[in-house]
């Protein structure tokens, strides 16, 4: 659920023009006789009308559906499990799975106007073994979030979230990968080439912390909502809790761990065989064109 208003900005929004661009669409048929549904799994917080408002506007006869995934596992396991969703938006660390399983389709780049003028440093964050099967759509980094009035001393390492002082005011993401990680932050370990025995006493040691969390949150809505009541002190979150909090007066911090921030990329892939894939690329022109 990495939310566009987590201050995610589009990577490559002059590339995206589409060939039939100007507004317009990957079809020859006028915006308002362009008929068909496109479904989107996607994060909770990327369905919000005013991102598909353009969209929507313009093809008033296409109807826009969303499945919400909690994680990339999640939506991987979805995609893998044949999930028929048109659009779909996983994260860096897991685009290698969906080719490797054939479930995305290549993208034909020709049908992408400016194309070239996209730096190749963005390009190649949608390629696998040379092919351009993902479009790279959002990023930002994850840190530590907490309730200043809570915390006045201020946090500046990840083992924030497994301190025993916060029993009952800590929230995780629902997310095995992300525990890994912090833990290797915390520990020192290469997160890319973890250890059988590196990776058991990470288990452990979020096995423990269970003790100390109030709750595992899927959605980025209900970390939100715990920090904004008070129930939450410290919490793993994304920048866009930190923005939102921030703009309702909520007294917020994100940290600056010593051990560093976490960074991402976000990109959109088109499921193997849709058979909307027009429907697709012209909603990959409002993604990039608009938001």
């Amino acid at each position: 659920m990495k939310r566009a208003r987590r201050l995610s900005i589009t990577l490559i929004t002059a590339g995206l023009l589409l060939a039939a661009c100007g507004g317009g669409a990957a079809t020859e048929l006028p915006p308002d006789q362009l008929t068909g549904s496109l479904t989107v799994l996607d994060w909770a917080g990327y369905d919000a009308p005013d991102f598909w408002v353009d969209f929507q506007t313009t093809y008033p006869q296409v109807t826009v559906n969303f499945e919400i995934g909690a994680s990339d596992a999640d939506i991987y396991t979805r995609m893998k499990a044949g999930d028929q969703a048109d659009v779909f938006h996983p994260y860096t660390g897991w685009l290698q799975f969906y080719v490797d399983e054939g479930l995305v389709e290549e993208i034909d780049t020709s049908k992408l106007t400016n194309w070239d003028k996209v730096p190749d440093e963005f390009k190649k964050i949608g390629q696998i073994n040379g092919k351009q099967y993902f479009l790279p759509w959002d990023w930002g980094f994850t840190s530590i979030l907490y309730r200043t009035d809570k915390i006045p001393e201020g946090i500046n390492s990840w083992s924030a979230l497994l301190d025993p002082k916060y029993k009952g005011h800590i929230s995780m993401w629902d997310d095995g990968p992300s525990a890994v990680t912090v833990s290797s932050y915390i520990h020192g370990y290469d997160e890319t080439a973890v250890t059988d025995e590196q990776l058991a006493a990470i288990k452990a040691e979020w096995t423990a912390q269970r003790d100390l969390t109030l709750f595992y949150w899927a959605g980025e809505p209900e970390l939100v909502d715990g920090m904004k009541n008070g129930d939450v002190w410290v919490a793993y979150a994304w920048q866009g809790a930190y923005a939102l909090l921030l703009g309702e007066g909520v007294p917020v911090a994100y940290a600056n761990p010593k051990e560093g921030r976490n960074s991402w990329v976000g990109a959109y892939g088109i499921r193997k065989g849709t058979a909307n894939m027009d429907l697709a690329l012209t909603a990959f022109l409002f993604m990039a064109y608009f938001f």
